[in-house]
């Protein structure tokens, strides 16, 4: 069955990974789920979803307040994001 909201979670959470494979969004940044959801126009539950996830591939780290960090790129995790990636478009 198709999800209209579940496709634009799932893209959301496509283009933070993508934004970390090409280093537009660096190790070490802070995002803020309020800003985030203000400046892309989608309801904070949505991308603090999207933050859950991706700490859940290890890509970001949760912490107070509605914010995340993104952790240092370690090989593990690019290899992950790199799989995830690809098995999509395949």
């Amino acid at each position: 069955m198709y999800s209209p909201l579940a496709n634009r979670l799932d893209l959301l959470v496509q283009r933070y990974r993508e934004a970390i494979l090409t280093k537009r969004i660096k190790p070490g940044q802070e995002l803020v789920v309020q800003e985030e959801a203000k400046a892309l126009n989608v309801p904070t539950h949505f991308v603090l979803t999207a933050f859950r996830q991706l700490a859940n591939m290890g890509l970001f780290d949760l912490k107070p307040g509605g914010r995340a960090e993104v952790k240092p790129n370690n090989i593990q995790s690019l290899q992950a994001l790199e799989f995830v990636l690809t098995r999509r478009r395949g």
